[in-house]
């Protein structure tokens, strides 16, 4: 068949390295996850963290904060998420050293396409999570959010086509969460995660270049201005690679809450990593018949595990002031290794650090009906070098500046709203090659057929909408 020829291969494996892109995205803390869970948290950028949000989002930030939380309570927000995010690009053919004699004599021969494009994005993080106290010492609750999400979109005519085109998204976290008050300045929480994912992906595949390489006839006849290497890196004989894959994956998470005065708070939360094998389908569809194919493909990754420490304190009956650092165990995506039935692989280096995101805030109570925040934080991003970083993860650091508000509206229902502006660093993308298929046995790095470079211009914006209702 022709999807065991060496080249077919390389290219239909290289289509399944975006599964571990479909966990990773256009997100809003680190790489690819979500720290959008709480409107009234994201007033003060998240700085109040671990240390007791003063609604049932809690849930998720410490379960040991349902402790200040008496009788049941409901929350339910919403944040919407406008990313503006341009990029201006080039890519080229770089010298495949597995072909022997220098390659194909291609190198530095620019793929044609659209140099700017953009993935601006608009789209909606919801979340929603109860809390009840059982007795004086025992606290139950639930939450529902997507702590990890991905939905990017470049032209399909963009010369950065062969890395990627689309990438999507959609998790589903189920939390139930206990807490106990063991005395009366500190509470233990504990809590189990259900994670279910769903994603697609899709990017080109140089259906030129293979036909090329393979000596396969193509029609309409090969065009006299094209590269040395007949039609690759031309658009007319682009395929398209589509994947999509789903797993379920579990974890835990725990928390403590000291509270030495009444003033006075401190909170640690570590929530664990979960691991998944996404599971599904590579297929490519194109002019080039030879090349076309569906078969399953399988990744295992580790999505990361973190740790919290966050401090309030109250100056007055008004004001009050909270700090947060959140240490990210990025370390664990070192590499992704993506397996095709046919026995095939995709490998690709990301090397991933461990990242810290600092956040400090203010609260200031007005009156009884009003209480107005503000915060800013320093989010790190794991990515090393502009080398490893994928054009469907263009994470770079950003520094977070947030406002929020709440109102109550009555002594049973109250009303978060909440604005942010993430000042991002310009990414960019240095030289970023294809991946490499060890099973061809050829040393890894050798078998890149594209180059990638890039310069990105980003900013995000997010507006949130809370409702608190509290139960007797």
């Amino acid at each position: 068949m022709a999807n065991n020829h060496p080249v077919a291969r390389r290219f239909l494996t290289c289509s399944a390295a975006g599964l571990l892109s479909l966990v990773a995205g256009s997100a809003l803390a680190s790489s690819f996850a979500l720290i959008d869970q709480s409107v009234s948290g994201m007033g003060t950028a998240y700085a109040v963290g671990s240390s007791g949000i003063g609604d049932a989002s809690t849930v998720y930030f410490n379960p040991a904060g349902m402790s200040r939380l008496s009788g049941t309570n409901l929350s339910g927000g919403i944040q919407a998420i406008y990313s503006q995010v341009d990029i201006k690009s080039t890519a080229a053919y770089s010298n495949n050293l597995a072909l022997g004699g220098g390659g194909l004599g291609i190198t530095g021969v620019p793929i044609s396409g659209k140099s700017k494009t953009d993935t601006d994005l608009f789209a909606g993080v919801p979340s929603g999570y109860i809390s009840h106290q059982y007795s004086d010492r025992v606290w139950f609750g639930f939450g529902v959010n997507a702590p990890f999400g991905l939905e990017t979109e470049y032209d399909d005519a963009w010369v950065g086509r062969y890395h990627a085109i689309k990438s999507e998204l959609l998790t589903f976290n189920f939390n139930p969460s206990i807490a106990f008050k063991f005395t009366d300045h500190a509470t233990i929480g504990f809590g189990l995660s259900a994670l279910y994912a769903d994603g697609e992906l899709t990017q080109a595949v140089d259906g030129g270049m293979v036909a090329t390489l393979r000596g396969i006839p193509l029609a309409p006849p090969w065009i006299p201005a094209a590269p040395p290497a007949g039609n690759a890196g031309t658009s007319l004989y682009d395929g398209k690679a589509k994947l999509t894959g789903d797993d379920w994956g579990f974890g835990y998470n725990f928390g403590l809450l000291l509270e030495p005065t009444a003033n006075t708070r401190m909170g640690f939360h570590y929530r664990s990593k979960i691991d998944l094998t996404l599971d599904g389908d590579s297929k490519v569809t194109g002019p080039v018949s030879q090349l076309n194919g569906k078969q399953g493909a399988k990744l295992d990754i580790t999505l990361p595990d973190s740790l919290s420490v966050s401090a309030y304190h109250a100056f007055s009956s008004q004001w009050a002031v909270m700090a947060d650092v959140t240490w990210t165990q990025w370390s664990r995506v070192s590499s992704l290794d993506i397996r095709l039935d046919n026995g095939s692989r995709s490998v690709s280096d990301w090397e991933y650090e461990d990242s810290t995101r600092y956040a400090i805030g203010a609260e200031y109570k007005h009156d009884q009906a009003w209480t107005l925040r503000t915060g800013i934080a320093l989010d790190e991003t794991p990515v090393p070098s502009d080398y490893l970083r994928s054009p469907r993860v263009p994470d770079e650091d950003r520094i977070w500046l947030s406002f929020g508000a709440t109102y109550r509206y009555s002594p049973d229902i109250t009303v978060d709203l909440g604005y942010a502006h993430l000042f991002v660093d310009d990414p960019k993308l240095s030289g970023v090659p294809d991946n490499n298929d060890p099973t061809l046995g050829f040393p890894a790095g050798v078998t890149g057929f594209h180059s990638l470079t890039g310069d990105y211009d980003a900013a995000v914006d997010i507006i949130g909408l809370q409702v608190n209702w509290k139960f007797k």
